[in-house]
């Protein structure tokens, strides 16, 4: 049966329902905490409906008040405690009782089970990604504040799997399989797996097989375990009930990915032609591999930035906001994350003018699927200068002719060619004598000399032109300041380790991890607005009794400015 207390209802001024629970003292303090930003402007956003979905309206026992509930996990990944210490702060702890109108004992008292059954729905159903885009919304319609600027970068996280070698990654997967085979076919177990196969897998660490092979062992041992994951996947390629086993799927998958099989011959592949999207951990098939960063996973995020001029106005200190947050696989390039995050922004109504990127994001076509959703990406050229001497040559900046050679002359003929290329020809007599040539790039031809280069080439070496520029600089030195942003998301909130473990649970961790990083920072704002409040108040009740005094009239009112 469900309980529900909505959260959208207006009470009148100071008689709100906390007002009876805490004194004047304590309610101050909580309404200049988070738990406020909590309550005000996430709380009521919270998706209570669709999770209702699961629950019966009339039958069964009554639900813990849901919104409570809902809360309840979203404050544990805003604050990475573990699941008791969640429970015990529900119980106790007066701030979370604010932030979640939860003052019914009945409602503060919960089990694991049921925190564990919450959170699983919220995963499952993907409704992290629903708080955190109304929350924020919400935030950023309360503030006002300006999404024109925004900037771009990814933070390499970890899921709660430990970083195995190849050697482990094929041992884990063969005891993983081995002990579901055990389970559900013991008699093909005993069958066809043998008492030294059994020894070599199951024994404990301390005496296992492969603690007894030296270093120098070590590609003979690798060999070993190849060699028997290939045997085992022999062994049952007929058995259909096996093959449906996801474990018995996961070792397919590392041999294909691992290995060559040339004639029952298993060959092990070199590091270099693994992909990078191949098994890291059986334990963990989602996450990926990056030769910088290592394995795990990445979180993209975007979030709003103010320029030095923005901060002199009246909105000057208000706070950036994170509007963005997509976890991948760590082998994910980041180029390929551009257009989600357009697409996701623009969808919301909160697309920028400007968005600032690392080189990895800034390559000709994303520049260009930029400026079709009205964005222009302030990146640098990622690769290297073409050394074809194009900056000897004056291009136009839309049809990328050449308008102009060392001498200042133009082509005399301009040949466009397939695969998006141009060829630039200066007959003979144009070039005869000229002073420049030594230095000139151009190269023989028959009609005289000519330069052929690609559109992109082009594209790409007008946009360094650009970079060098003190324009370029001034807009682009505020990207760094998303570093910080970077920092305390896996500082403040744990976020580098998290204690899940697969895409799915990862990303519910880091949406919700980067909606705190928001709430903290309106909290952070309004604590200090409040604070210039009171001062300013404070100052003008003494401009008013030190005016009262002088006046020396005792029938003149003072009426001083309470808040």
């Amino acid at each position: 049966m469900l309980n529900i207390d909505s959260k959208l209802q207006e009470y009148v001024p100071g008689c709100e329902p906390w007002r009876s629970v805490y004194s004047e003292k304590k309610l101050e303090l909580l309404e200049n905490s988070w738990a406020e930003v909590f309550r005000r402007l996430i709380l009521p956003y919270l998706p209570v409906k669709e999770i209702s979905k699961n629950y019966s309206a009339r039958k069964g026992r009554k639900t813990k008040e849901l919104y409570a509930l809902t809360g309840l996990v979203v404050l544990q990944e805003f604050f990475d405690v573990t699941d008791v210490e969640a429970i015990r702060r529900l119980a106790f702890d007066q701030e979370w009782h604010y932030s979640l109108e939860c003052y019914n004992e009945s409602d503060q008292i919960t089990s694991l089970k049921t925190l564990w059954t919450m959170r699983k729905v919220i995963s499952d159903k993907n409704l992290a990604g629903i708080i955190f885009d109304l929350s924020t919304e919400a935030m950023i319609k309360a503030m006002g504040i300006d999404v024109s600027k925004q900037r771009l970068d990814s933070v390499h996280v970890n899921s709660n799997m430990a970083h195995l070698g190849r050697i482990r990654i094929f041992a884990k997967a063969i005891l993983k399989f081995l002990k579901n085979l055990k389970r559900h076919h013991e008699d093909l177990y005993d069958s066809i797996i043998s008492e030294a196969m059994n020894d070599k897998y199951f024994k404990k660490d301390s005496d296992s097989y492969f603690n007894q092979i030296k270093p120098s062992d070590r590609e003979l041992n690798l060999q070993g375990v190849a060699d028997d994951t290939y045997f085992l996947i022999v062994a049952f390629q007929n058995e259909k009930e096996v093959q449906h086993m996801s474990s018995y799927k996961l070792l397919c998958q590392i041999i294909a990915e691992q290995c060559i099989v040339d004639s029952s011959n298993v060959i092990i592949k070199a590091p270099k032609e693994v992909p990078s999207d191949s098994i890291q951990n059986p334990s963990d098939p989602d996450a990926g591999y990056d030769a910088h960063k290592g394995q795990g996973y990445q979180t993209q995020i975007v979030e709003t930035y103010k320029t030095e001029e923005d901060r002199k106005g009246i909105d000057g200190n208000k706070p950036d906001m994170i509007i963005y947050v997509e976890t991948e696989s760590a082998d994910k390039h980041d180029a390929n994350a551009l257009e989600p995050a357009l697409k996701d922004i623009t969808e919301r109504g909160l697309q920028g003018e400007k968005l600032l990127a690392d080189a990895a994001y800034g390559g000709t076509r994303n520049t260009e699927l930029a400026a079709e959703y009205g964005v222009q990406l302030i990146a640098p050229t990622l690769g290297k200068t073409s050394e074809k001497g194009h900056e000897a040559f004056e291009f136009d900046p839309d049809t990328f002719k050449i308008t102009g050679c060392l001498a200042g002359l133009k082509p005399d003929k301009i040949q466009l060619n397939k695969k998006l290329s141009i060829t630039a020809i200066w007959f003979e007599d144009t070039c005869k004598g000229c002073e420049h040539l030594k230095d000139c790039p151009t190269k023989k031809c028959t009609k005289g000399r000519s330069h052929y280069y690609t559109i992109s080439s082009i594209k790409c070496h007008l946009r360094r032109i650009y970079e060098k520029s003190a324009e370029f600089k001034e807009e682009y030195r505020y990207r760094s300041g998303i570093e910080g942003t970077n920092s305390r998301f896996i500082s403040m909130t744990k976020a580098r380790r998290s204690r899940y473990r697969g895409l799915e649970k990862m990303s519910f961790s880091q949406i919700l991890k980067a909606l705190a990083i928001n709430m903290f920072r309106v909290s952070e704002f309004e604590s200090k607005l409040g604070f210039c409040v009171h001062k300013y108040v404070f100052f003008i009740n003494f401009r008013k009794i030190l005016m009262h005094k002088k006046r020396k009239n005792p029938n003149h009112s003072l009426n001083l400015i309470k808040i």
